[in-house]
């Protein structure tokens, strides 16, 4: 994989910037702290002459999202043949998105926001504010 490469599936895992790259690799590799922010930035960006060799394990960090991907957006377009969706809320806190879908957590949340995007779901609403429409519901 070379680095446009890695860029763009990073931006479609949700993932747009190096600080969230390393942040969510960092999440999953605990104890490898040996990269830090320039070392996403070059994954992603290479280098003005050339390319950056990307670290097998950022590689391996990719698939995975991408595997996972598949496999909720597989589950959810079952679910909606059912008319039974289950993602039909967005969500501005990733603990509330984790609160939600327990299969999401430690997900980043532009993640969960890039599967709605791709599966053309525009018709939701934020998470938070639903019991605020409520309120507003029961006060007429």
């Amino acid at each position: 994989m070379n680095n446009a490469h890695f860029k763009l599936e990073c931006f479609k895992n949700g993932l747009y910037s190096p600080e969230q790259v390393i942040g969510f690799y960092n999440t999953i590799y605990k104890g490898n702290t040996k990269f830090n922010k320039r070392d996403a930035q070059l994954w992603m960006n290479g280098k003005s002459w050339g390319i950056y060799v990307i670290d097998q394990t950022a590689i391996e960090m990719i698939n995975m999202l991408n595997k996972i991907r598949s496999e909720l957006i597989a589950d959810e377009k079952k679910r909606i043949e059912k008319n039974k969706p289950r993602y039909t809320k967005m969500f501005k806190a990733e603990v509330d998105l984790w609160e939600v879908h327990k299969e999401l957590i430690n997900l980043p949340l532009n993640f969960f926001h890039s599967i709605l995007i791709e599966m053309n779901m525009f018709e939701v609403e934020y998470y938070g504010n639903l019991s605020i429409l409520e309120d507003d519901k029961n006060e007429y």
